[in-house]
């Protein structure tokens, strides 16, 4: 069976979206399967789609392209679906353009079942639809989540679908209720979540986990509030929110306001999401309203107890309270949800004890099961149609007119289209990619899979070295090739990996990439200096490594910045393991002939030291308009200065997530001077300086 999704865009990372490339990769095991994204947005998906899925789009939005239609003549005007408030605003609002594009795909599609993701698509699947094929329509989140208006049309289209489906069981009770005369066509299926074979979480990375769209409704103030509270009895604890969405501001200022900054990271949106699950010992579900949990389900498989509110409808469907994890009643409020997490925070044997259950819980909910559920779904609206018929057949003695009525309510097996002829599909595009995982030794373990024959070479090169240094390691067959940080050698920087089969050289995109082992693990030292590595996924989807090789390093383990300036402690580690005698911090301007100064380090103990930046120092020799300050140890007269950063762990670019907040400072000369330390690319300390206001004149040197 020919199956499409209509989508409004395929190309973000919402939970729409992760459900149909999960559900859309099943069904591609056994059906022809399209995705029809209304909206294109960028080359590529930001969620990877199978290969075997065909993704197309009705309306290009790609601006700078050939094929952008934002400016297209028709796109304006309003659309004449009723409204769906969620997409009537923004550039991707629907338009005159829409109505065209829409009806005309509905016409002409060859699908055998159309399967639409939102109400408004719903809508249009309703009203413009054939019954040359099935009409599934879905509901991503809830009838109660939405505005009345939007409630009572989309529950309008449910008669003239084939079929409508829910996330939930109570959902769908909730819909039965509201349209009668459609009870019949309701059904629930759970979207599932795929076994990507990755490596548990051990669950002791103190680290607790939260993921979801940055919306009021998933409630992250409150999980911060919660954090605040457990945070000066546990110490060493962070808290990562991934996602994006209109309160990373809001959310910003507070953790600033709570002086989290240094323990809670906004990650951005990050894809593919399931790795980084796996790197947390907790899981934290906040929100007062959760359609589903597609986060709650990825968290189980990682082997990640979950600490969720009991909001309608998801949580208490996955979390079985006590068992894989605490449901915490919505009327406790914070508090209550402080002492669920506390709870698991102090036992790791309890958390240990959840997460396997939770593993073995969530492999119940599958995306091949739901594909069956679907399956089941369609094979019973072709019968229903069958019935119809066969009823119609024996009811009506003119056989023209029941030849004519049986075509209507034929099964989708039809005569080709006539304006797009079907085409067989031509096998997916092999393409050279790569899975890496970290051991806990630190070494990497990566694993090809090329569409060329081998044998194979792994090769990794560093960017941008005007040396062309190289490392080159075979690729066991079976079995991965190993970059052992005791046998190799990875000089600072970044390295692109590619592999090499006789003449052919292809670069690696990247697959999953399991960073879990880093969190917590020590650097490498040995008689040469201090090695640390961390295998990523670049911005435009390759297999890479950031290496960092050093004589020395300090790794900064406490930072506090405010009004009297910056506080820091920091480890010392490679060839100086401990704080020389009369040891000093510079902070050195970047600005060629600026001038730099010097600060007390103080010994703390076994390679330990901490200083004091007062913000005076560098704002009595601020003259630009902004000015950047880096910082080095000088260990004593000879020694090379000591980077001084952060670069442990599994952040290849902490500046993005690991911001600091702002000091704003009188300047002596007029205006105010905003000051920021912050991690710049290379792994190390600096400061930004930037004016708000007019200054008269330089201060003088003295």
């Amino acid at each position: 069976m020919r199956i499409a999704f209509l989508i409004h865009n395929a190309y973000g990372i919402g939970a729409t979206i992760r459900g149909t490339a999960h559900l859309s990769a099943a069904l591609a095991e056994r059906h022809d399967v399209e995705v029809m994204s209304v909206h294109r947005v960028a080359d590529t998906p930001a969620l990877p789609f199978d290969p075997r899925v065909r993704l197309s789009s009705l309306i290009d939005m790609r601006e700078g392209t050939p094929g952008y239609e934002g400016d297209h003549v028709l796109n304006t005007g309003t659309h004449r679906m009723f409204p769906d408030p969620a997409v009537e605003t923004g550039r991707l609002r629907y338009r005159t353009l829409h109505d065209l594009r829409l009806t005309e795909w509905l016409a002409w599609t060859d699908a055998d079942a159309v399967i639409a993701t939102r109400p408004l698509l719903n809508g249009y699947l309703a009203r413009h639809g054939s019954d040359r094929y099935l009409r599934i329509g879905q509901e991503h989140l809830t009838l109660a989540s939405h505005e009345p208006g939007l409630r009572a049309d989309q529950n309008s289209c449910l008669p003239h679908l084939d079929a409508f489906v829910t996330l939930t069981e109570a959902d769908a009770a909730a819909y039965r209720t509201a349209v009668p005369e459609a009870a019949d066509r309701v059904h629930a299926v759970p979207p599932g979540s795929p076994d990507l074979g990755l490596t548990p979480s051990p669950r002791t990375s103190r680290t607790i986990v939260a993921a979801g769209r940055l919306v009021p409704g998933k409630r992250y103030d409150r999980l911060v509030d919660a954090f605040a509270k457990l945070l000066p009895e546990h110490p060493g604890w962070t808290l990562r929110i991934y996602g994006r969405g209109p309160e990373h501001a809001a959310l910003r200022r507070r953790i600033d306001r709570l002086g989290l900054y240094d323990d809670v990271l906004l990650m951005g949106a990050v894809t593919p999401m399931e790795p980084e699950w796996a790197k947390a010992a907790i899981a934290a579900v906040s929100s007062d309203t959760e359609p589903y949990g597609h986060g709650i389900l990825e968290a189980m498989r990682a082997g990640v107890p979950v600490v969720a509110t009991d909001a309608p409808h998801g949580p208490a469907q996955l979390v079985a309270h006590g068992v894989t994890g605490l449901l915490v009643p919505l009327a406790g409020g914070t508090d209550a949800f402080a002492a669920a997490l506390g709870r698991l925070m102090d036992d790791q044997e309890t958390r240990d004890r959840f997460g396997r259950t939770a593993r073995v819980h969530a492999a119940a909910h599958s995306t091949e099961a739901a594909a069956k559920a679907y399956e089941r779904i369609l094979d019973d609206v072709h019968a229903r149609r069958t019935r119809e018929r066969a009823e119609l057949d024996a009811l009506t003695p003119r056989p023209r007119k029941a030849a004519r009525a049986a075509a209507r309510l034929s099964a989708p097996h039809r005569a080709e289209n006539p304006r797009r002829a079907r085409s067989p599909r031509k096998p997916p595009r092999p393409r050279t990619s790569a899975a890496a995982l970290v051991t806990p030794t630190g070494a990497i373990e990566i694993r090809p899979t090329a569409p060329f024959p081998g044998p194979y070479t792994l090769l990794l090169t560093l960017r941008d070295d005007p040396a062309a240094r190289e490392v080159r390691l075979p690729v066991p067959d079976p079995g991965p090739a190993v970059l052992g940080r005791a046998t190799h050698r990875l000089d600072e920087g970044r390295w692109d990996t590619y592999l090499l089969a006789g003449t052919t050289r292809r670069r690696l995109r990247a697959g999953l990439v399991e960073q879990g082992a880093l969190l917590g693990l020590p650097p490498l030292e040995d008689g040469t200096g201090f090695a640390h590595w961390i295998p990523y996924r670049t911005k435009d989807g390759y297999l890479a490594v950031r290496a960092w090789r050093r004589p020395a390093h300090a790794e900064i383990i406490a930072l506090e910045t405010g009004e009297s300036g910056l506080l820091v402690t920091a480890q010392l580690h490679g060839i100086v393991r401990s704080l020389p005698r009369g040891a000093m911090v510079r902070v050195k301007a970047r600005e060629e002939g600026s001038e730099s100064f010097l600060l007390a380090a103080r010994d703390q103990g076994r390679g330990r030291f901490g200083f004091r930046l007062p913000y005076v120092m560098p704002l009595a020799g601020h003259g630009a308009p902004q000015d950047v300050w880096d910082f080095a140890l000088l260990p004593e007269p000879g020694v090379a200065p000591v980077p001084l950063g952060r670069v442990l762990g599994d952040l290849v670019d902490r500046k993005r997530v690991a911001v600091l907040p702002y000091t704003a400072l009188e300047h002596p000369a007029g205006g105010t001077t905003r000051v920021r330390p912050f991690v710049n690319v290379r792994g190390d300390l600096s400061l930004l300086m930037r004016d708000n206001g007019d200054r008269t004149a330089r201060l003088p040197a003295d």
